[in-house]
């Protein structure tokens, strides 16, 4: 059995995975999603200071959108990251 460890970005037609390594170790796996979710859910705090919620939703504040848009989109667009295990032939 292989894991192959991959993220995805956005959603319905920009729907897209990536995938970023194969490993034999399950445990492996398992670290590497938990430490990319842990850092993916920091930075979504960081750049939430940049955000107004003035109409219900979280969206990037215009005195911001010069110096963080970018990023800040980049972010919002990247999903979780997950493990899919696989068989060898």
């Amino acid at each position: 059995m292989m894991y192959i460890v991959k993220y995805s970005t956005g959603s319905y037609s920009d729907y897209n995975e990536v995938n970023l390594f194969v490993t034999s170790k399950k445990s492996t796996a398992i670290k590497y999603c938990k430490k990319f979710n842990s850092m993916l859910d920091k930075w979504y705090k960081y750049y939430a200071k940049y955000e107004d919620r003035r109409y219900g939703y979280g969206w990037i504040s215009d005195k911001y959108v010069d110096k963080y848009y970018n990023r800040w989109y980049q972010l919002r667009e990247t999903n979780k990251a997950y493990y899919e295990a696989i068989n060898i032939r």
